[in-house]
């Protein structure tokens, strides 16, 4: 097996644990090729893939090395559909400016050209290498509005999207046409919360509540831990005019039921089409983000709630998800039970939504699960 990843990067336990899960088994431990090396032209993946291989791509995570590299990869493709970005140069110069929201569209499209890459190198050795998550999926995925449409098509339960929307006064005529006075908005290629606005309208009033925190002079966004609250028009409109040109996806709030004093919603994990780890997670706020500081809690204290059917409708929904995603082993889906747990919404897919500290099922972590899959005579 191979592993795309970035190992010793500080807060990046992924590709310990998979390695860890590894010789729990017994298996030889997968041959590490880092994504900085990679980016740089260090590493010849076509040299290290041979027929037969088994290639697993962890998350790029957050490493500077490797997001001024995606950027630098993802200049030339931002200025053609004029997505707002920095030429090649100027990417890989960028200072280390912790926090900071650059370019999202910009490192989605040069993470996009390295995952169609490995496509082209894959399809030369005859189709014979496999992929633990295959990097189409992994690439749509990270476009929020494609994998909405997918899963709407498909008839699973979504929120209701908007259209695109370019500014807070599009967003604001979108929303009184669709009849919604609370939406998500979204960066179309964000995670972790990252560019994340919970807003609430009404005549005359507005408050959004974000991880974004705007500094002036020039105009900067900078993701935090803490959530933040917007009421003034004036500042509503400057955060979602400046996230707007990175590409937006907006989405009806989603009236999540509540739990001790908390709202709620659910990661589920997937592996090989089944709902295996889940988390609940219990926040005060709109965003339930574990990494915001928010509980995590036993799912059996939402499932005491639902009656058994509205439970195991919650288990079809994850399956149904997995079933569109067949050449990937694993998905992490983020799910709320609204108001009066009869009813549920998906609200993401994540390609990378594995990471569960502690989270077992059967005895069993996410990595676990996952070699367990791959290697069920082992």
């Amino acid at each position: 097996m191979i592993l795309l990843g970035n190992p010793g990067n500080p807060g990046d336990s992924r590709v310990d644990l998979f390695q860890a899960a590894l010789r729990a088994r017994d298996l030889p431990p997968a041959e590490v090729i880092a994504y900085e090396d990679l980016l740089a032209g260090r590493v010849d993946l076509a040299a290290v893939l041979r027929r037969g291989s088994l290639l697993r791509i962890e998350s790029p995570g957050r490493n500077p090395a490797v997001e001024r590299a995606l950027l630098a990869r993802g200049a030339e493709a931002a200025a053609e559909d004029g997505s707002p970005g920095v030429d090649r140069a100027s990417a890989l110069r960028l200072p280390v400016d912790r926090g900071r929201i650059l370019y999202p569209r910009q490192w989605y499209l040069g993470f996009r050209s390295l995952l169609f890459e490995i496509l082209e190198i894959t399809d030369r050795l005859d189709g014979t290498v496999t992929f633990t998550s295959h990097p189409a999926d992994i690439a749509e995925m990270f476009d929020k509005r494609l994998c909405h449409s997918r899963l709407q098509a498909a008839g699973v339960r979504v929120p209701k999207a908007l259209p695109a929307v370019h500014g807070y006064e599009e967003l604001r005529s979108r929303m009184r046409e669709a009849g919604l006075s609370r939406v998500f908005v979204k960066l179309n290629h964000g995670s972790s919360a990252s560019g994340v606005v919970a807003l609430a309208t009404a005549p005359g009033r507005q408050l959004a509540w974000t991880t974004v925190e705007m500094v002036s002079d020039p105009l900067r966004l900078y993701n935090s831990r803490r959530l933040r609250r917007y009421e003034a028009e004036s500042e509503v409109a400057a955060l979602i005019d400046a996230l707007a040109p990175h590409g937006v996806h907006t989405e009806a709030w989603v009236p999540k039921a509540g739990l001790d004093g908390a709202v709620c919603d659910l990661r589920l994990v997937t592996i090989g089409g089944r709902p295996e780890q889940t988390v609940l997670r219990l926040s005060r706020g709109p965003l339930t983000n574990l990494h915001l500081l928010n509980r995590r809690a036993d799912p059996a204290l939402l499932r005491s709630r639902m009656t058994a059917g509205a439970w195991e409708s919650v288990l079809a929904t994850c399956r149904q998800v997995a079933a569109q995603y067949p050449r990937t082993l694993h998905l992490g889906i983020d799910l709320a039970v609204r108001v009066g747990f009869r009813d549920h919404a998906v609200l993401e897919v994540n390609a990378f939504g594995d990471l569960l500290h502690g989270v077992q099922a059967d005895g069993r972590d996410t990595y676990a699960s996952e070699v367990a899959c791959l290697t069920p005579a082992a």
